[in-house]
């Protein structure tokens, strides 16, 4: 049979009839096309372009890299064991330094508050100690006692004020029952100087005045307290997490050898990365959650770029290619991909620096260091590791397993038949899937950020166990207290005005308590006046206290007004609940040009890659749904339903603020990652065939099963976190699995397939001048003709 001019298929000798759309000519070759004179269809070469470009210079580039690692295996592999026991002894011996601050928003008008504050005693305490001795707090030798301790705090090295009842006799640091007393320290420094002031304190305190029976919590026992549970967790995860991970990679490669690949390339870049974090906690502060996320991170990022190189490796193998030719040419094409899926992660974390918090600059520094040592990695490990492990690569299952044909290598029937589907009705899947996306996306509009307390702790820590007991026993506990600080203000020649403005403050919906110099107010007036002698220096102090939990909305709507209430004076105001309010305000007004920065950056760098506008656009929006998608998750399942657990951070209702902006963007990362390595083998099969819905479905069929892998062992290592009992880790560990499932799924699966069938040839439209098409720009000379002689 022939084919016609219009250029449609004709059966060749021996070969089936099928699907004219979704036929497939041989690799390495070009649409056969009928002899005029013959009528026999006649394979052809495939033209490959002679422009040399910059992508393919760098695909030259990464191929020397890999063969110069394969020849030189041993001196590779015993370079990097020297130097991964070293980053260990480095690790192990600057490891004590790690802090879990940051959660604050630096250089805000609570921050410059609470600096004010701190000559009149009156700013946020960092340590709270509950006294709760036997008897009455005011017998003798329990006075006595609670003296010593205050005394002994105020002289200690790092404490910058410490008061208690005992010191003062204000009757708001005890209890009404008189069997409880509270101790206030300031401490000096950062957060991680403060954590580890703590850390030594509080034991001599506790020994010099054993009958008090003290329980400590406060911010920065707060951190004491997880910053050690993490470091348990650590341990815990990995235990949960290395044998899952075994068990998938080795149903993904089918062998034991190509298993060890990914697990020594993750465990040299996570302890790599903590070597490196080590010596940065000596230059910035690096939250202690750091470890966790690098450990999780490196082993996820490994196992996504061992498996999709190999995979490329052993069709390459399998085609005729010796091993070093292979690994070479598997470098050259997936790790050009691996090469821009790193760029895209680091891009991605480092947009986070715009963030004004500790915390998220500390986890963005660990994951850029992570996303280096895993690039590396696996461009100078893996060809080593093959050279290495010889024949053993394949293992035991590789006479068993060895396809028949060059393209059954990684073929999935299964995701073949959901490409060729989804193809044949692409706005049935597309309008489905984007439904499901959005319909994820719609709770973000319920989101309640919150400032990470006592509550991301388990409920028998003591730091949380200590703050509910305050709360509890106290009528105004430290934490809901709001600090007017009116610095230029004098206390006797203003006192009319005081006593107006604090009448005014008491009478506030939400105020229980208001103090002067001059007295207590509540409800609009005095209760209780006190003899106002003149100060040595100028300034005075408003003291408020919220009847609500410090996270709560009427809270909030009280600092408003505190803060809308004219003051007899210029006024600051300090507080937990004055922090929450400009942090949020402050992560606002940075979440546009995060949003901007990210969406613009991964659109670039995939333009530059793909060499088309469509695909870079399409990856862009459907990233962002996947961004959506990952933070209603993360409120449907904490925020709302609970079904893990309350939230972290805030108490019911609320989620701390720092954990939506980590998900969202380790989960763009994540799904651009995937896109690069599915977008790069259609381009393969488009540049052979030029034929739109042939080179969706051989993408899929191609890449399917690895993203499943891949994806089940993010989500194992991500998941891993869920073991925690730190409820952050919790929180990001459980959305990130499920982001990374919905996403290897759904969006790879439906939406990538079913918009790229939609937009036709306009997938492959490019920017560039017409002489330069985009398969010249995506594969250079090199590629092409080592292509074509393999073949």
């Amino acid at each position: 049979m022939s084919v016609t001019s219009a250029g449609r298929w004709a059966e060749a000798p021996g070969v089936q009839q099928t699907d004219p759309v979704l036929y497939r000519p041989p690799e390495g070759t070009s649409c056969p096309m009928p002899d005029e004179s013959t009528g026999v269809v006649a394979p052809q070469k495939t033209v490959i372009p002679r422009a040399r470009t910059a992508v393919g210079r760098t695909a030259g580039l990464l191929d020397g890299v890999a063969r110069w690692s394969f020849r030189h295996c041993w001196w590779v592999l015993g370079s990097a064991a020297c130097l991964l026991a070293l980053c260990a002894v480095l690790g192990m011996s600057m490891g004590g330094r790690w802090s879990n601050g940051g959660y604050i928003a630096e250089d805000t008008a609570a921050w410059r508050a609470e600096v004010a504050a701190r000559p009149f005693a009156a700013s946020t305490p960092d340590l709270v100690l509950y006294a709760r001795p036997r008897r009455s707090v005011d017998s003798p030798d329990v006075a006595e006692q609670g003296r010593r301790v205050t005394e002994l705090a105020a002289r200690s090295a790092g404490v910058e004020v410490a008061l208690s009842y005992w010191s003062t006799g204000l009757g708001p640091l005890r209890t009404a029952d008189g069997r409880g007393a509270l101790v206030r320290i300031d401490l000096k420094g950062s957060e991680s100087e403060a954590a580890r002031t703590a850390r030594n304190l509080v034991p001599t305190l506790r020994a010099s005045a054993p009958g008090l029976r003290l329980s400590v919590s406060g911010p920065a026992w707060v951190n004491v307290t997880a910053t050690e549970q993490a470091q348990r967790d650590l341990l815990h995860s990995e235990l949960f997490n290395l044998p899952l991970v075994l068990v998938v990679l080795v149903l993904a490669f089918g062998s034991l050898g190509a298993t060890l690949v990914p697990v020594v390339i993750g465990a040299a870049a996570a302890s790599g990365a903590l070597a490196v974090l080590s010596v940065v906690t000596r230059l910035t502060p690096v939250t202690v959650f750091a470890v966790n996320l690098s450990c999780a991170l490196g082993f996820g990022l490994a196992v996504d770029y061992a498996l999709f190189t190999l995979s490329r490796y052993r069709e390459e193998h399998a085609r005729g290619l010796d091993a070093e030719e292979a690994v070479g040419r598997a470098m050259s094409t997936t790790g050009r991909a691996v090469v821009c899926c790193a760029l895209t992660m680091a891009w991605c974390m480092a947009a986070l620096l715009v963030f004004p918090l500790g915390l998220i600059r500390s986890l963005a520094i660990a994951s850029l260091i992570v996303v280096a040592f895993c690039t590396v990695g696996t461009l100078f490990l893996l060809p080593a590791l093959v050279a290495a492990l010889g024949t053993r690569i394949d293992g035991l299952l590789s006479s068993r397993r060895r396809p028949r044909s060059v393209t059954g290598t990684s073929v999935s029937p299964a995701w073949r038949w959901v490409a060729v589907t989804v193809t044949r009705r692409p706005v049935l899947w597309a309008s489905a899937g984007s439904l499901l996306l959005l319909g994820l996306a719609a709770p973000i509009l319920g989101l309640r950020p919150a400032l990470m307390d006592e509550t991301v702790l388990p409920p028998r820590a003591e730091a949380r166990a200590a703050a509910e007991a305050v709360r509890r026993d106290f009528p105004y506990p430290p934490d809901r207290q709001l600090t007017v600080v009116l610095p230029h203000t004098d206390p006797v020649a203003r006192a009319a005005d005081l006593d107006v403005y604090a009448r005014h403050l008491s009478a506030l919906p939400g105020t229980a308590r208001v103090s002067t110099v001059a007295g207590d107010y509540t409800g609009g007036r005095l209760v209780e006046a006190r003899h106002t002698t003149a100060a040595a220096k100028r300034g005075t102090l408003v003291v408020g206290f919220a009847t609500a939990s410090v996270q709560s909305r009427e809270t909030a709507a009280l600092v408003d007004a505190v803060r809308s209430t004219p003051a007899p004076g210029p006024a600051q105001v300090a507080g937990t609940a004055v922090h929450l309010a400009d942090t949020r305000r402050a992560v606002t007004a940075a979440s546009g040009w995060w949003a901007a920065l990210t969406l613009c950056g991964v659109f670039l760098m995939l333009l530059l890659f793909t060499r088309s506008l469509l695909i870079a656009l399409k990856a862009a929006a459907l990233g962002g749904l996947s961004i959506g998608a990952a933070l209603g998750l993360m409120v449907l399942l904490f925020q709302r339903w609970q079904l893990l657990g309350p939230p972290a951070g805030g108490g019911e209702g609320a989620l701390e603020i720092t954990m939506p902006l980590l998900a969202a963007a380790l989960a763009f990362g994540l799904c651009v990652d995937y896109e690069v390595f599915l977008v790069s083998r259609m381009v393969e099969e488009w540049r052979r065939t030029r034929r739109n819905t042939a080179s969706i479905v051989f993408g899929i069929e191609h890449t399917g099963r690895l993203f499943t892998a891949a994806a089940l062992v993010v989500a194992v290592s991500m998941g891993a976190l869920m073991v925690s009992q730190v409820r952050l880790l919790v929180v990001l560990g459980a959305t990130l699995a499920a982001i990374v499932i919905l996403d290897a799924t759904v969006v790879r699966g439906v939406l990538v397939p079913a918009v790229m069938q939609l937009a036709g040839r306009a997938n492959w439209w490019t920017p560039a001048t017409r002489r330069r098409t985009p398969t010249t720009l995506l594969f250079s000379r090199r590629d092409g003709d080592r292509a074509s002689a393999g073949r």
